[in-house]
């Protein structure tokens, strides 16, 4: 199903801090006057600047998202990416015979590694690297505050490492980029439900979650929804754009896989692409809850359903 383009969304909205975040350099750095937990970098137009890598906004975004689809099917629909489990497993053998049988792979392939990706299946979702988007952003964003942790001893009471140095980034923004294509409609449900979740600050990104470091806000969220060729009039996820009965079947589709357009939406168009564009919050609302409501609950109904039946 990966040879043909069924759909395509686009989100985009500015990462701000809501508080000190920090995401650790690796490596270690020759100059002294660096703090013990330095802030990631890279150059552009010539110069050094914090960003927010994509590899590590995504890592949040698939956690958080595995753990509503442990919570709401079973922990069978987010296999750990770092093991091989039985359903990828599976998905491994029909990958790696004489003829690899995608559709099985597919099937075999746990709901997480179905949207992001495993070893044995191409991801859906892919998130850009955050940069500041301007020269003034940028300039904030660079100010860095350092910030000082202690390890204390349970038994004394007292300071037993310590104090490390934390450089903190506290102002700015930065410019959040992702893309999901083929997607079936309970998946879009999903991101959505896990993207509002990181602005409402029950998500945090980098390190020292727990105390104080990483809640973020979502500032001028937009998602474009498109098609190619005409708008379809109505949100068509992959089963309802397939329109063989074999392939639907074959990937485990289902051809009610659509809904109406809710309010808020407006025409979008872009080259052989058509669709619709929400801005906004309470748009985006509008959109999740049917989404919630139908697509998502039919899915999970069904899984769970299937995983009774032993199916």
């Amino acid at each position: 199903m990966f040879r043909k383009l069924y759909n395509r969304a686009l989100f985009e909205a500015l990462i701000e801090p809501d508080g000190p975040i920090l995401i650790v350099e690796g490596g270690t750095t020759l100059d002294p006057t660096a703090p013990d937990l330095a802030f990631v970098r890279t150059w552009r137009g010539g110069e050094p600047t914090v960003y927010l890598p994509g590899s590590s906004l995504k890592g949040v975004v698939r956690a958080h998202a595995e753990r509503l689809l442990a919570t709401e099917i079973s922990e069978a629909a987010a296999e750990d990416p770092f093991e091989e489990g039985p359903r990828r497993g599976q998905a491994k053998a029909a990958r790696t015979a004489d003829r690899p049988d995608r559709p099985a792979v597919f099937r075999a392939s746990c709901e997480s590694d179905r949207i992001f990706g495993s070893t044995e299946i191409a991801g859906r979702f892919r998130i850009s690297d955050a940069l500041p988007p301007s020269a003034e952003s940028a300039a904030a964003a660079n100010r860095t505050e350092i910030r000082y942790g202690v390890a204390i001893d349970r038994a004394k009471q007292s300071v037993r490492h310590g104090p490390f140095e934390q450089e903190a980034v506290t102002g700015g923004s930065f410019r959040l980029r992702a893309v999901m294509e083929n997607f079936e409609l309970w998946m879009l449900a999903l991101v959505l439900q896990v993207l509002r979740d990181l602005d409402e600050g029950f998500v945090q990104i980098g390190h020292a979650k727990t105390r104080g470091f990483g809640t973020v806000r979502l500032l001028d969220p937009s998602l474009r929804l498109l098609w190619p060729g005409q708008c379809p009039g109505r949100l068509e996820g992959a089963g309802a754009r397939e329109r063989s009965e074999e392939a639907r079947a074959a990937y485990g589709l289902t051809p009610d896989d659509a809904e109406p357009v809710p309010e808020g939406a407006g025409e979008d168009s872009a080259g052989l692409f058509a669709g619709y564009r929400f801005t906004g919050w309470e748009p985006l609302a509008a959109l999740l809850d049917p989404l919630v409501i139908g697509p998502w609950k039919r899915y999970v109904g069904r899984v769970r359903k299937e995983l009774v039946n032993g199916s």
